[in-house]
Parts: C-alpha cells; sequence; structure tokens
C-alpha cells in the first residue's frame, strides 16, 4: 500500500500484505519496496496510482510550496517507485508496471498548473522506462482516468458542480474507481503482452468530447 502524504485507506482487502510509506521520502520508498518484493518472493507488477491535486491558482500567485509538494507526490513519487523496483521487475523476466497520468496532461486544468506538469512527466517517465527496459522484459505503460468518483472527487460537494463533472464527458457520468482498476489488470497481465509505452484512456471520451465544441 503506497501514500503520496503517509495518509492512506483499507477498503475490503483480504488476504493481503500492506506496507504504508511515503512515496515522497525515496530511501522509505526503496525499504517498502524491497519489503514487498521480500514477501511476495519478488515482484512481476508494480501499479503505482499514489498522487495528490494542488491549492489551485494561476501559475503567477501558485507558491513554491504548491508546486514543490505537487511534483514531488506525482512525478517524483512516481520515479522513485518505479526506479526501486526496476530490478525486482527485471529479475522476474517478464513484467508490468502501470502508472497514472490524467486527462490534466494532455488539457489544460486552469489554476492546476503544477498538477497538470506533473502528470505529463509520469506519461513520459513511463514511456522512458519502456523504450529503455523493453529489451529485458518490462513493460510499462500509463492509465489517463477522466473525472474518477472517489478519491479527489470526494471533495467536491456541490451536486451541481457533480453535474457539470459528468456532463464534461461523452458518456456522461463520473468514471468508476473499478472501471481504473479493471484496465490496470488488464495492462497489468499477459493479455496485454505487446503494449507497452501506451497511454490507456479511462476517460469516457473526455478529451475528445471536451475539445469537441459540445
Amino acid at each position: 500500500m503506497l501514500a503520496a502524504s503517509g495518509e492512506f485507506r483499507l477498503t475490503e482487502l483480504t488476504d493481503a500484505e500492506t506496507i504504508a510509506f511515503d512515496v515522497t521520502d525515496a530511501e522509505a520508498v526503496q525499504a517498502g519496496v524491497d519489503r514487498a518484493a521480500e514477501l511476495l518472493e519478488g515482484l512481476d507488477c508494480l501499479v503505482h496510482a499514489a498522487g495528490v491535486d494542488c491549492e489551485w491558482a494561476p501559475v503567477g500567485e501558485m507558491t513554491v510550496e504548491t508546486w514543490d509538494e505537487t511534483v514531488q507526490a506525482n512525478l517524483s513519487g512516481t520515479f522513485y517507485v518505479c526506479r526501486a523496483a526496476l530490478p525486482h521487475l527485471v529479475a522476474a523476466g517478464g513484467s508490468s508496471i502501470v502508472t497514472m497520468t490524467s486527462v490534466a496532461a494532455y488539457r489544460v486544468w486552469p489554476h492546476d498548473a503544477a498538477y497538470n506538469a506533473s502528470k505529463a512527466g509520469v506519461d513520459m517517465l513511463t514511456r522512458t522506462i519502456a523504450v529503455e527496459y523493453g529489451w529485458q522484459g518490462v513493460r510499462a505503460n500509463c492509465i489517463s482516468p477522466g473525472v474518477i468518483d472517489g478519491g479527489m472527487t470526494d471533495e467536491v460537494e456541490d451536486d451541481s458542480e457533480r453535474e457539470r463533472l459528468a456532463r464534461s464527458h461523452a458518456i456522461p457520468r463520473l468514471g468508476l474507481v473499478e472501471e481504473v482498476a479493471e484496465a490496470a489488470v488488464w495492462l497489468a497481465s499477459d493479455a496485454s503482452s505487446f503494449t507497452s509505452g501506451s497511454v490507456l484512456r479511462v476517460d469516457g471520451a473526455f478529451l475528445d468530447y471536451s475539445s469537441s465544441g459540445e
């Protein structure tokens, strides 16, 4: 169990080992990943989904602290976890990395520059891993979710705003956490054995719809 700020939720997990650590702490990440590999007798899959949004502000008004905290959690955290896991994944002889980018990596969300930039960075980091480690049997792909009902959207309590977010997708609803999880399972499995360096959009055609003028 990975957590960007040391906080995490445990929901309906059975027969699972959990290891909590701060993904912004490179040494803690290394220790946690190594412990996971020890418990599991190796690693053949990594799904990295820890992330945070930032306090919204225009670029000229965004604090350095907000920028640093967001990029550290989303981009550096992804780097730390992938870096720590790669020796174990290479040793497995056929493995998969799944990271989480966002529609915000491909369409600007005003006043959210730190989040936008960090998620765009996750995309390029993941594709770089795919190129550098494919010959060693490691695949790496991103999932790009739309607006998902859960996690960050739990803070959106206004019904009209939730409805507006739902209507921003061609499939006019919020996505489900389970739908993102199913995509991760596919990318982690042998069913996607020739898929690497890709972005799998689980966004209800958000990017196409929001740019179509509808």
